[in-house]
C-alpha cells in the first residue's frame, strides 16, 4: 500500500465503524465520505495550503471519539448560559442557565423528528482549502446542534464549550447550525477548550443571518499546544441582516480557519475582526472570504497578528464584489507583529471586483516594535518585558477594543 493511501484507509474504517449509529442519514454521510476521500489530505502543490503542511496530522492515527458521560471540570462560563459540546456530542449535565429566552436548541433526531431536511443539517460547503474537512466533518459528526433564535427576539448571550474527553488521544467533528430569524439578535461565544492530550478537532459552524438580523460571533480557540485543529465556520447574511465576528486566536498547536460570509441580499454587512498570536513552535492559518452578491452590501475585515519564538502565522484575507453588487463597499487590514528573529508570518490581502459603482480597499504590514517606543518606556521606568508587553497590547488594541463582551474580553486579556 503506497503512503498517500494509508490515511484514507485509518478514515475509512473510522467511518465504516460508526455508520450503524447513524442509519437514517446513511446515504448523505456516504456522499460526503466520498468527497473527502476523493479530494484527499491536501499536498504541496495545494495553493490553499501553500504555507501550511498537514504531514504530521496526515501521519497521525486517531480514534474516533465515541463520546463520554464522565464528569468534567469546565471553567467558568463567559455568559450566563452555557451549552457544553464534548467530543461532538450534547452534554446537558455539564451546561449551565438553559437557554435564554427567545431561542430554541435541538439535536439531529430532534430535528429530524420535527421534519427539518437533513441536507440542510449536513449539508457540505464547497470550495476554498477546508472543503476536503468538512465533508470529513459531516461523515463523521455524532450529532449536530440546531440553535434557532426567534423572530425578533434579542437573547442573552449564550456560550456553547467545546471540548474533548479529557487525556484521551482521539479525534471529534462538533457541529453546529445557528438561525437568526427576522429582526432577532443574538450572540453566540463560540469557546475550543483543550488540554496536553494530542488529538484532532475537526469543527464546522453553518450561521444563518435572517432579514434584518444580527448575530455576534466570539470565537476563542484555546486547545491544547498538541491539538490539530481545523474549522470551517460559514455564514450566509440576508437583506439589512449583520454578521459580527470577534476572533481570538490563542491555542492548538496547529490551527487552520476558513471563515466564509456570503452577504447574499441588498444591503446585508458583515464585520469580520480577529488576533492571532502564534508562539512558541504554533503554527496559525487563517482564510478569511466575504462575496458581495447583492447591491448595497459592506464588509469589514480587521485581523492583527502575532508571533514570537518559533511561531508561524497566515492570514489569507479575500474579498469579492460580484457582478450587479453595486454600491457596495469592502475594506480589508491585516496588520502584523514579528517578536522575535526566528517568527514568520506570511500575508496575502486579495480583492476582487466585477462591478464599477464601489468602494473597496486592502492592505497589509508587518513588521517589529518600535525601537524608538522599547526606549522612551524603558527610560521610563518599565523592565524590557514590560516594555514589550504594553507596545504588544497597543498593536492588538484596535481589534481588542471591538470585544464588547465584557467576559469574552477579559479572557483574552488574560
Amino acid at each position: 500500500m503506497n503512503a498517500a493511501a494509508e490515511p484514507l484507509v485509518h478514515y475509512r474504517a473510522a467511518f465504516e465503524s460508526v455508520s450503524a449509529d447513524h442509519a437514517g442519514t446513511a446515504a448523505q454521510r456516504a456522499a460526503a465520505f466520498e468527497r473527502f476521500a476523493a479530494l484527499g489530505f491536501p499536498g504541496a502543490r495545494d495553493e490553499a495550503w501553500k504555507y501550511t503542511s498537514l504531514r504530521r496530522l496526515e501521519s497521525r492515527r486517531f480514534p474516533v471519539r465515541a463520546g463520554s458521560s464522565a464528569a468534567m471540570a469546565l471553567p467558568a462560563a463567559l455568559a450566563g448560559h452555557r451549552i457544553a459540546v464534548i467530543d461532538g456530542r450534547h452534554r446537558p449535565d455539564l451546561s449551565e442557565g438553559g437557554l435564554p429566552a427567545g431561542m430554541h436548541l435541538r439535536t439531529l433526531a430532534q430535528a429530524q423528528s420535527d421534519g427539518e431536511s437533513t441536507g440542510a443539517l449536513l449539508r457540505v460547503a464547497q470550495g476554498g482549502g477546508t472543503e476536503r474537512f468538512a465533508a470529513l466533518n459531516a461523515a463523521l459528526c455524532p450529532d449536530v446542534l440546531l440553535l434557532d433564535v426567534l423572530e425578533g427576539a434579542s437573547a442573552e448571550p449564550v456560550e456553547i464549550v467545546l471540548a474533548s474527553s479529557p487525556a484521551e488521544p482521539g479525534m471529534s467533528h462538533p457541529r453546529i447550525l445557528v438561525r437568526a430569524a427576522r429582526g432577532s439578535t443574538a450572540r453566540v461565544v463560540l469557546r475550543h477548550l483543550g488540554d496536553d492530550a494530542e488529538r484532532f478537532v475537526n469543527s464546522v459552524v453553518d450561521v444563518e443571518v435572517g432579514p434584518d438580523a444580527t448575530v455576534h460571533l466570539y470565537r476563542l480557540l484555546d486547545g491544547g499546544n498538541r491539538a490539530f485543529h481545523i474549522e470551517r465556520i460559514e455564514a450566509t447574511v440576508g437583506q439589512r441582516g449583520k454578521f459580527v465576528v470577534h476572533d481570538a486566536q490563542l491555542g492548538a498547536g496547529l490551527a487552520r480557519l476558513d471563515l466564509n460570509a456570503r452577504l447574499a441580499a441588498p444591503q446585508a454587512a458583515a464585520e469580520l475582526t480577529g488576533l492571532f498570536l502564534a508562539d512558541g513552535s504554533r503554527h496559525l492559518d487563517t482564510h478569511v472570504r466575504v462575496d458581495h452578491l447583492a447591491v448595497g452590501t459592506r464588509s469589514l475585515q480587521d485581523y492583527r497578528g502575532v508571533a514570537a519564538g518559533r511561531g508561524r502565522a497566515v492570514f489569507n484575507g479575500k474579498a469579492i464584489v460580484h457582478e450587479g453588487a453595486q454600491q457596495s463597499q469592502a475594506r480589508q487590514t491585516n496588520r502584523n507583529l514579528l517578536l522575535t528573529p526566528g517568527a514568520e508570518i506570511d500575508t496575502k490581502p486579495e480583492l476582487e471586483i466585477y462591478a464599477d459603482d464601489v468602494q473597496c480597499s486592502h492592505g497589509a504590514t508587518t513588521g517589529q516594535l518600535d525601537a524608538a517606543a522599547l526606549f522612551y518606556l524603558r527610560s521610563r521606568g518599565l523592565s524590557e518585558l514590560e516594555a514589550r508587553s504594553a507596545l504588544t497590547r497597543a498593536f492588538a488594541g484596535a481589534v481588542l477594543a471591538r470585544m464588547d463582551h465584557a467576559a469574552f474580553a477579559s479572557a483574552v486579556h488574560d
